[in-house]
């Protein structure tokens, strides 16, 4: 029975996974608008009912895309490779691993969520406060990485912060079809702001 009941979990979590990929994917192909949870459903190969057993409703599977991607990101700052062995943080890998979230084309589908909810305001703002919860919880693994002191703890959340405005904003050239050697070249000069900034707050020059 417990074994039963495993399988039938772990089919549970593969159907959400194909869900939330599926939706993903519209989203970035049809945009909010026409990302239909009948659309998705078809795409991830499962019924509209078995999609509505796993999310109620489309707004509860935008808000699992939007989850999706907040551990994308979280699992990128927890990683160790973007670690000196003096316990710096190495930005140029730290921005480039964050620009493997926030340049893929995955990404777009986040900034569909975010722009075609505008119109329901109720929804939008549970969108927005999900967003800012997320920043709550990436800011806490990027402040211990570095024994700075308490007052300049508000600094570094806002470099930190400064840094994911950027790369987001980055993203959005994608629309404009520039060519790799842009965004190579506008990465490695926020890696070397950035970086400059650190060494600032740390004490050094």
């Amino acid at each position: 029975m417990a074994q039963a009941r495993r399988r039938q979990v772990d089919r549970s979590s593969e159907t959400q996974a194909l869900l939330l990929h599926a939706a993903a994917e519209l989203l970035q192909e049809v945009g909010f608008a026409g990302a239909t949870t009948a659309l998705i459903a078809r795409r991830a190969g499962v019924t509209t009912g078995a999609l509505h057993h796993h999310f109620a409703a489309k707004d509860d599977l935008m808000l699992g895309v939007l989850d999706r991607m907040t551990e994308r990101v979280l699992h990128r700052i927890e990683q160790q490779d973007h670690v000196t062995p003096d316990g710096r943080i190495d930005v140029s890998s730290l921005v480039a691993h964050l620009w493997e979230i926030y340049g893929d084309p995955e990404y777009w589908a986040i900034w569909e969520i975010i722009i075609g909810t505008r119109a329901d305001a109720a929804f939008h703002r549970k969108v927005v406060a999900h967003r800012q919860e997320t920043m709550r919880r990436v800011l806490p693994p990027w402040i211990e990485r570095h024994a700075l002191s308490e007052p300049r703890r508000p600094e570094l959340a806002g470099l930190f912060e400064f840094m994911l405005i950027a790369i987001r904003g980055l993203s959005l050239e994608r629309f404009l079809d520039k060519d790799a050697a842009y965004f190579e070249r506008n990465l490695a000069l926020l890696a070397e702001l950035v970086d400059r900034k650190l060494t600032t707050l740390a004490g050094g020059t």
